[in-house]
């Protein structure tokens, strides 16, 4: 299933490097390693005989803070930091990427974290690897729920930071990926610096930029700059596990949240497809058909991808290139979000990866 939203062509005269001049970023706290590369992938172009494809290189933006959960990071830890917080409060399953960046980004601002993870039983992995490992490594402190305990992640993460403040600790909570009217301000950002480099490797040539799409920020602060720079740049957002009613849930109330705060309550129009054909077995769940595009990928192209997010995502465009979608002379860029720790935690049956020839 898709959905598309509407949006109106640039104008004539649009300058040749879209921008935001009319709005000014919030404060931000610089961790990232930015402008990450923008590559072409001409193997992988080859062995699909679709568009020429490109990737954005967000794994990296870092070692410990690599992925697009930094750029949102950004803006909450300047916003906790202006707040005199001491201690950091998020949430996220137990291999989440965005808590695995808020303990290593917390340890390096000198910030106590405390995670509340979602595990099947709501217990202790007891063998930490990937993330979960790092969070543990950075000295979050972590409490682990079950998946219906999660759905109040909200008042739960309430209540830790009532019990922190009670002890005279000053805490912060960033919701579940940093996904509100704050955190999307990374990918206002991000997206601005994605035009420039297009702009200089294909002067007036659109391109579809594909992504991976969860918990809504990355989408919606892409969508937030196309639209108010008058970009021409069709975005794809791929979801990972949620349908396209909860994507659009997500981004309505993100928009909302930053349209109140910035320009009065005017929401975007960007051309933005949201796409829910290709979750497969659902969030944190892979397919044989996934593990073996994710072997593919990094045996034509040397990228590290993971199984949750930019693994099945890949996949997805896989499965379009092979449907027809794009024509020859198309350009996609894979918005590559990092996630590369998760592969450490994965089994992965060996049969399913192959014997390269």
């Amino acid at each position: 299933m898709r959905l598309a939203f509407s949006h109106t062509s640039p104008a004539a005269d649009e300058p040749a490097v879209p921008s935001l001049p009319r709005m000014t970023p919030p404060t931000r706290i610089h961790l990232a390693r930015l402008p990450t590369p923008l590559e072409r992938l001409d193997r992988l172009s080859a062995a699909w005989g679709g568009p020429t494809l490109w990737v954005k290189r967000d794994d990296l933006t870092g070692f410990g803070l690599s992925g697009n959960k930094v750029r949102k990071l950004e803006f909450h830890l300047a916003a906790a930091e202006a707040a005199g917080a001491d201690t950091v409060i998020t949430c996220g399953a137990a291999q989440s990427n965005h808590c695995r960046t808020t303990a290593i980004a917390c340890a390096r601002l000198g910030l106590a974290a405390h995670l509340v993870l979602r595990t099947a039983d709501g217990t202790d992995p007891g063998h930490p690897g990937g993330n979960h490992l790092l969070d543990r490594l950075a000295g979050a402190v972590c409490r682990f729920v079950t998946p219906a305990d999660y759905a109040h992640r909200d008042e739960i993460m309430a209540g830790v930071a009532a019990d922190i403040a009670a002890s005279g600790r000053r805490p912060w909570v960033i919701p579940e990926g940093a996904s509100d009217g704050l955190g999307m301000w990374g990918f206002v950002v991000a997206m601005e610096e994605l035009a420039a480099q297009l702009h200089q490797a294909l002067p007036g040539v659109p391109a579809t930029v594909w992504h991976a799409a969860s918990s809504g920020a990355t989408t919606a602060g892409m969508g937030w700059a196309a639209d108010r720079a008058g970009m021409s740049h069709h975005l794809v957002a791929c979801s990972v596990g949620d349908t396209i009613a909860d994507l659009e849930r997500r981004l309505a109330t993100i928009w909302t949240e930053a349209a109140i705060t910035v320009d009065g309550g005017a929401l975007p129009r960007p051309s933005l497809e949201l796409v829910d054909d290709h979750v497969g077995l659902g969030y944190g769940q892979t397919t044989a058909a996934e593990w073996e595009t994710q072997a593919e990928v990094t045996r034509l192209t040397g990228l590290i991808l993971d199984p949750t997010y930019t693994g099945k995502a890949i996949h997805g465009l896989k499965v379009e290139i092979a449907a027809g979608r794009f024509d020859r002379d198309d350009h996609v860029v894979f918005w590559h979000t990092g996630g590369g720790f998760a592969v450490f935690a994965a089994t992965v049956p060996v049969a399913v990866l192959g014997q390269p020839d």
